[in-house]
Protein backbone atom coordinates (compact mmCIF):
# COMPACT_ATOMS: atom_id res chain seq x y z
CA UNK A 1 0.00 0.00 0.00
CA UNK A 2 2.59 2.39 0.99
CA UNK A 3 4.65 1.60 -2.07
CA UNK A 4 1.95 2.55 -4.42
CA UNK A 5 1.47 6.10 -2.73
CA UNK A 6 4.80 6.87 -3.55
CA UNK A 7 4.26 5.45 -6.98
CA UNK A 8 0.98 8.07 -7.39
CA UNK A 9 2.68 10.58 -5.57
CA UNK A 10 5.79 10.12 -7.82
CA UNK A 11 3.73 10.15 -11.13
CA UNK A 12 1.83 13.39 -9.94
CA UNK A 13 5.01 14.70 -9.51
CA UNK A 14 6.51 14.42 -13.06
CA UNK A 15 2.98 15.15 -14.67
CA UNK A 16 3.45 18.10 -13.10
CA UNK A 17 6.78 19.40 -14.07
CA UNK A 18 5.57 18.36 -17.35
CA UNK A 19 3.11 21.19 -17.36
CA UNK A 20 4.96 23.50 -15.47
CA UNK A 21 4.84 26.66 -17.67
CA UNK A 22 6.80 29.76 -18.02
CA UNK A 23 5.23 33.51 -18.50
CA UNK A 24 7.05 35.27 -21.62
CA UNK A 25 6.94 38.48 -22.15
CA UNK A 26 8.16 39.54 -26.42
CA UNK A 27 9.11 43.80 -25.83
CA UNK A 28 8.78 45.41 -29.47
CA UNK A 29 10.12 48.40 -30.06
CA UNK A 30 9.92 51.11 -33.49
CA UNK A 31 12.64 52.27 -34.87
CA UNK A 32 13.48 54.96 -38.22
CA UNK A 33 16.95 53.80 -38.04
CA UNK A 34 18.50 54.80 -34.42
CA UNK A 35 15.83 56.89 -33.36
CA UNK A 36 12.80 56.08 -31.34
CA UNK A 37 9.39 56.45 -33.99
CA UNK A 38 6.83 58.32 -32.75
CA UNK A 39 3.96 60.71 -34.01
CA UNK A 40 5.09 64.45 -34.44
CA UNK A 41 8.63 63.78 -34.96
CA UNK A 42 9.97 64.51 -38.52
CA UNK A 43 12.70 62.18 -40.22
CA UNK A 44 15.61 62.49 -42.51
CA UNK A 45 17.29 60.54 -44.67
CA UNK A 46 14.60 58.02 -45.74
CA UNK A 47 14.03 56.20 -48.60
CA UNK A 48 15.76 55.86 -51.74
CA UNK A 49 16.28 59.27 -51.89
CA UNK A 50 16.31 60.52 -48.50
CA UNK A 51 12.86 61.78 -48.12
CA UNK A 52 11.90 63.65 -45.16
CA UNK A 53 9.05 62.36 -43.34
CA UNK A 54 6.44 62.39 -40.70
CA UNK A 55 4.62 59.05 -39.29
CA UNK A 56 0.64 59.51 -39.26
CA UNK A 57 -0.04 56.19 -38.15
CA UNK A 58 2.02 53.02 -37.17
CA UNK A 59 0.28 49.61 -36.45
CA UNK A 60 0.55 46.31 -37.48
CA UNK A 61 -1.22 42.67 -35.98
CA UNK A 62 1.33 39.61 -34.61
CA UNK A 63 0.10 36.19 -35.26
CA UNK A 64 1.22 32.54 -34.57
CA UNK A 65 4.37 33.32 -32.15
CA UNK A 66 6.68 30.58 -31.70
CA UNK A 67 9.85 30.30 -29.47
CA UNK A 68 12.78 27.94 -30.60
CA UNK A 69 13.92 26.04 -27.59
CA UNK A 70 17.56 24.57 -27.34
CA UNK A 71 16.64 21.55 -29.80
CA UNK A 72 15.69 23.71 -32.28
CA UNK A 73 11.87 23.14 -31.92
CA UNK A 74 9.46 25.74 -32.16
CA UNK A 75 7.00 26.06 -29.50
CA UNK A 76 3.81 27.70 -29.94
CA UNK A 77 3.59 30.48 -26.90
CA UNK A 78 -0.26 30.42 -25.68
CA UNK A 79 -1.17 34.16 -25.37
CA UNK A 80 -2.63 35.50 -22.25
CA UNK A 81 -6.33 36.61 -22.32
CA UNK A 82 -6.37 39.90 -22.99
CA UNK A 83 -9.59 42.18 -24.03
CA UNK A 84 -7.71 45.09 -25.52
CA UNK A 85 -4.94 43.57 -27.24
CA UNK A 86 -4.91 39.77 -27.86
CA UNK A 87 -7.25 37.52 -28.98
CA UNK A 88 -7.13 33.83 -29.81
CA UNK A 89 -3.20 33.57 -31.53
CA UNK A 90 -3.23 37.09 -32.74
CA UNK A 91 -1.82 40.39 -31.01
CA UNK A 92 -2.65 44.33 -32.53
CA UNK A 93 0.93 46.07 -31.60
CA UNK A 94 0.50 49.85 -32.05
CA UNK A 95 2.94 52.49 -31.72
CA UNK A 96 0.73 55.86 -32.52
CA UNK A 97 -0.12 58.08 -29.38
CA UNK A 98 -2.91 59.58 -31.13
CA UNK A 99 -0.49 63.06 -31.04
CA UNK A 100 0.54 65.43 -34.10
CA UNK A 101 -0.96 63.57 -37.04
CA UNK A 102 -1.79 60.45 -35.89
CA UNK A 103 -4.65 62.39 -34.43
CA UNK A 104 -5.87 61.35 -38.15
CA UNK A 105 -6.72 57.87 -37.43
CA UNK A 106 -5.39 57.05 -34.29
CA UNK A 107 -5.71 57.61 -30.21
CA UNK A 108 -3.77 58.01 -27.01
CA UNK A 109 -3.70 53.67 -26.61
CA UNK A 110 -0.34 51.84 -27.16
CA UNK A 111 1.13 48.57 -27.14
CA UNK A 112 4.60 47.53 -27.52
CA UNK A 113 4.35 43.50 -25.99
CA UNK A 114 2.77 40.04 -26.82
CA UNK A 115 2.63 38.26 -23.73
CA UNK A 116 1.94 34.20 -22.89
CA UNK A 117 3.28 31.10 -21.37
CA UNK A 118 5.40 28.14 -22.67
CA UNK A 119 6.42 25.25 -21.10
CA UNK A 120 9.12 25.57 -19.00
CA UNK A 121 12.63 25.19 -20.95
CA UNK A 122 15.43 27.22 -22.60
CA UNK A 123 14.27 29.03 -25.47
CA UNK A 124 17.37 30.83 -27.80
CA UNK A 125 15.09 31.85 -31.06
CA UNK A 126 11.67 33.55 -32.19
CA UNK A 127 9.54 33.00 -35.04
CA UNK A 128 6.20 34.81 -35.74
CA UNK A 129 3.81 35.66 -38.68
CA UNK A 130 3.03 39.30 -39.29
CA UNK A 131 -0.80 39.61 -40.24
CA UNK A 132 -4.14 37.98 -39.56
CA UNK A 133 -4.70 34.29 -40.48
CA UNK A 134 -7.09 32.98 -42.45
CA UNK A 135 -9.52 32.23 -40.41
CA UNK A 136 -9.49 35.43 -38.67
CA UNK A 137 -8.93 37.81 -41.21
CA UNK A 138 -12.62 38.20 -42.73
CA UNK A 139 -14.47 38.77 -39.38
CA UNK A 140 -17.12 41.56 -39.06
CA UNK A 141 -15.39 44.56 -37.63
CA UNK A 142 -18.64 45.46 -35.98
CA UNK A 143 -18.94 42.91 -34.02
CA UNK A 144 -15.55 40.79 -34.04
CA UNK A 145 -13.56 41.26 -30.13
CA UNK A 146 -10.43 43.42 -29.49
CA UNK A 147 -8.11 43.70 -30.95
CA UNK A 148 -9.68 42.79 -34.32
CA UNK A 149 -12.91 45.58 -33.36
CA UNK A 150 -10.48 48.42 -35.16
CA UNK A 151 -12.13 49.85 -38.35
CA UNK A 152 -9.12 51.22 -39.58
CA UNK A 153 -7.28 47.85 -39.91
CA UNK A 154 -10.02 46.74 -41.68
CA UNK A 155 -10.97 47.32 -45.26
CA UNK A 156 -14.30 44.92 -46.00
CA UNK A 157 -15.15 41.41 -45.30
CA UNK A 158 -13.54 40.05 -48.72
CA UNK A 159 -10.16 41.40 -48.06
CA UNK A 160 -10.15 41.26 -44.52
CA UNK A 161 -7.59 43.07 -42.02
CA UNK A 162 -4.45 45.48 -42.68
CA UNK A 163 -2.13 43.30 -41.72
CA UNK A 164 0.10 46.32 -41.11
CA UNK A 165 -0.51 49.93 -41.38
CA UNK A 166 1.96 52.70 -41.89
CA UNK A 167 1.09 56.05 -43.19
CA UNK A 168 3.87 58.62 -43.70
CA UNK A 169 3.79 62.25 -44.47
CA UNK A 170 6.41 62.56 -46.75
CA UNK A 171 7.11 66.02 -46.88
CA UNK A 172 9.53 65.91 -49.84
CA UNK A 173 6.63 64.38 -51.69
CA UNK A 174 4.87 67.23 -51.36
CA UNK A 175 5.40 69.42 -54.65
CA UNK A 176 5.29 66.03 -56.42
CA UNK A 177 1.98 65.46 -55.54
CA UNK A 178 -1.38 67.17 -55.86
CA UNK A 179 -4.21 67.74 -52.63
CA UNK A 180 -6.03 64.70 -52.58
CA UNK A 181 -8.68 64.18 -49.92
CA UNK A 182 -9.42 60.27 -48.72
CA UNK A 183 -12.82 60.36 -50.72
CA UNK A 184 -10.90 61.05 -53.93
CA UNK A 185 -8.45 58.37 -52.80
CA UNK A 186 -11.22 55.88 -52.13
CA UNK A 187 -12.34 56.56 -55.94
CA UNK A 188 -9.52 55.50 -56.80
CA UNK A 189 -8.31 52.35 -55.59
CA UNK A 190 -10.00 49.54 -54.78
CA UNK A 191 -12.43 47.63 -52.39
CA UNK A 192 -15.31 49.18 -50.21
CA UNK A 193 -16.46 48.01 -47.40
CA UNK A 194 -20.20 48.89 -48.57
CA UNK A 195 -20.55 48.00 -52.21
CA UNK A 196 -18.34 46.08 -54.35
CA UNK A 197 -16.25 47.97 -56.74
CA UNK A 198 -13.31 46.84 -59.42
CA UNK A 199 -9.96 46.56 -58.35
CA UNK A 200 -7.36 48.56 -59.32
CA UNK A 201 -3.74 47.01 -59.53
CA UNK A 202 -6.37 44.52 -56.83
CA UNK A 203 -5.61 47.67 -54.48
CA UNK A 204 -8.38 48.33 -51.51
CA UNK A 205 -10.59 51.00 -50.76
CA UNK A 206 -10.79 53.36 -47.45
CA UNK A 207 -14.06 53.65 -46.70
CA UNK A 208 -13.84 51.41 -43.43
CA UNK A 209 -11.86 54.06 -41.99
CA UNK A 210 -14.47 56.13 -41.67
CA UNK A 211 -16.28 54.85 -39.13
CA UNK A 212 -15.44 54.91 -35.62
CA UNK A 213 -13.94 51.96 -33.88
CA UNK A 214 -11.65 49.73 -32.40
CA UNK A 215 -9.93 51.43 -29.49
CA UNK A 216 -11.26 54.52 -28.09
CA UNK A 217 -13.10 55.11 -31.60
CA UNK A 218 -10.14 55.46 -34.26
CA UNK A 219 -12.12 58.15 -36.12
CA UNK A 220 -12.34 58.74 -39.79
CA UNK A 221 -10.21 61.26 -42.01
CA UNK A 222 -10.88 64.57 -43.36
CA UNK A 223 -8.84 66.41 -46.24
CA UNK A 224 -5.02 64.32 -46.52
CA UNK A 225 -2.45 66.89 -46.76
CA UNK A 226 0.02 66.59 -49.77
CA UNK A 227 2.61 64.11 -49.52
CA UNK A 228 0.67 61.29 -47.61
CA UNK A 229 2.32 58.42 -48.62
CA UNK A 230 0.25 55.06 -46.93
CA UNK A 231 1.44 51.22 -46.90
CA UNK A 232 -1.90 49.05 -45.98
CA UNK A 233 -0.51 45.18 -45.87
CA UNK A 234 -3.34 43.41 -46.59
CA UNK A 235 -4.18 40.02 -48.10
CA UNK A 236 -5.39 40.43 -52.25
CA UNK A 237 -7.41 38.02 -54.56
CA UNK A 238 -9.80 37.14 -52.52
CA UNK A 239 -12.54 35.80 -54.26
CA UNK A 240 -16.00 35.81 -53.04
CA UNK A 241 -19.45 37.26 -54.42
CA UNK A 242 -19.16 41.12 -52.90
CA UNK A 243 -17.16 43.04 -50.61
CA UNK A 244 -19.67 42.60 -48.04
CA UNK A 245 -19.01 38.72 -48.30
CA UNK A 246 -16.30 36.85 -46.88
CA UNK A 247 -14.43 34.03 -49.06
CA UNK A 248 -15.17 30.51 -48.62
CA UNK A 249 -11.04 29.87 -49.41
CA UNK A 250 -7.82 31.95 -48.97
CA UNK A 251 -6.83 34.40 -51.14
CA UNK A 252 -4.24 34.15 -53.79
CA UNK A 253 -2.42 36.90 -51.65
CA UNK A 254 -2.48 36.38 -48.52
CA UNK A 255 0.57 38.75 -48.01
CA UNK A 256 1.06 37.49 -44.50
CA UNK A 257 5.08 37.25 -43.74
CA UNK A 258 7.35 35.22 -41.34
CA UNK A 259 10.13 36.59 -39.28
CA UNK A 260 12.58 34.52 -37.94
CA UNK A 261 14.96 35.62 -35.66
CA UNK A 262 17.26 32.43 -34.81
CA UNK A 263 19.33 34.04 -31.77
CA UNK A 264 16.51 35.83 -29.53
CA UNK A 265 16.46 35.79 -25.71
CA UNK A 266 13.05 37.06 -24.29
CA UNK A 267 15.07 38.31 -21.33
CA UNK A 268 17.14 39.94 -22.78
CA UNK A 269 16.75 40.97 -26.02
CA UNK A 270 14.05 43.15 -27.69
CA UNK A 271 12.35 42.97 -31.04
CA UNK A 272 13.03 46.49 -33.36
CA UNK A 273 10.52 46.74 -35.88
CA UNK A 274 13.03 49.31 -38.24
CA UNK A 275 10.96 51.56 -40.74
CA UNK A 276 13.49 52.93 -42.46
CA UNK A 277 15.12 49.19 -43.20
CA UNK A 278 11.49 48.54 -44.45
CA UNK A 279 11.68 51.45 -46.78
CA UNK A 280 15.39 50.81 -47.82
CA UNK A 281 14.97 51.38 -51.48
CA UNK A 282 11.32 52.90 -51.41
CA UNK A 283 11.63 56.11 -53.51
CA UNK A 284 8.94 58.19 -51.45
CA UNK A 285 9.40 61.55 -52.88
CA UNK A 286 6.94 60.84 -55.53
CA UNK A 287 4.39 58.38 -56.40
CA UNK A 288 4.84 56.31 -59.26
CA UNK A 289 0.80 55.61 -59.29
CA UNK A 290 -0.21 58.20 -57.86
CA UNK A 291 -3.98 57.38 -57.57
CA UNK A 292 -3.49 56.24 -55.00
CA UNK A 293 -0.09 57.36 -53.60
CA UNK A 294 1.90 54.57 -51.60
CA UNK A 295 1.08 51.43 -51.54
CA UNK A 296 -2.70 49.60 -51.04
CA UNK A 297 -1.20 45.85 -51.58
CA UNK A 298 -1.65 45.80 -55.43
CA UNK A 299 0.53 42.84 -56.67
CA UNK A 300 0.85 45.07 -60.16
CA UNK A 301 1.79 48.68 -57.87
CA UNK A 302 5.41 49.60 -58.71
CA UNK A 303 5.08 51.54 -55.84
CA UNK A 304 4.51 48.16 -53.41
CA UNK A 305 7.39 45.92 -55.38
CA UNK A 306 10.44 46.92 -53.48
CA UNK A 307 8.62 46.79 -50.22
CA UNK A 308 7.33 43.21 -50.58
CA UNK A 309 11.11 42.42 -51.76
CA UNK A 310 12.00 44.21 -48.32
CA UNK A 311 9.28 42.01 -46.23
CA UNK A 312 9.92 38.65 -48.23
CA UNK A 313 6.46 38.57 -49.87
CA UNK A 314 8.59 38.33 -53.43
CA UNK A 315 10.60 35.37 -52.93
CA UNK A 316 13.29 36.86 -51.04
CA UNK A 317 14.90 35.12 -48.25
CA UNK A 318 15.34 37.32 -45.82
CA UNK A 319 13.41 40.79 -44.29
CA UNK A 320 14.95 44.11 -43.80
CA UNK A 321 11.76 45.33 -41.29
CA UNK A 322 12.71 43.33 -38.11
CA UNK A 323 15.78 42.28 -36.33
CA UNK A 324 16.83 41.57 -32.43
CA UNK A 325 18.79 43.60 -30.01
CA UNK A 326 19.82 43.30 -26.80
CA UNK A 327 17.86 46.20 -24.01
CA UNK A 328 19.40 48.55 -22.62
Amino acid sequence: MFKQKIIVIFTLLLTSIGLAQQSVTLDFTALVGDQPAACGVMYEGVGAEDSQIEFQDLRFYVSNVRLINAAGEEVALELDGDSQWQHENVTLLDFEDGSALCAQSGNEAMNTQITGTVPDGEYTGLVYSVGVPFDLNHADVATAPAPLNVSSMWWNWQAGYKHVRIDIMSHSAAMNMGEMTMDEMTKTEGHDSGEDKTETAEGHGEDAEKAEGGHGGHGGHGAVSAGLWPFHLGSTGCVSDSGVVAPAAECANPNVFEVRLESFNPDTDIIVADVSGMLSGVNLSQSLELAPPGCMSGADDPDCSVLFTNLSLSGADTQTFFRSEAKE
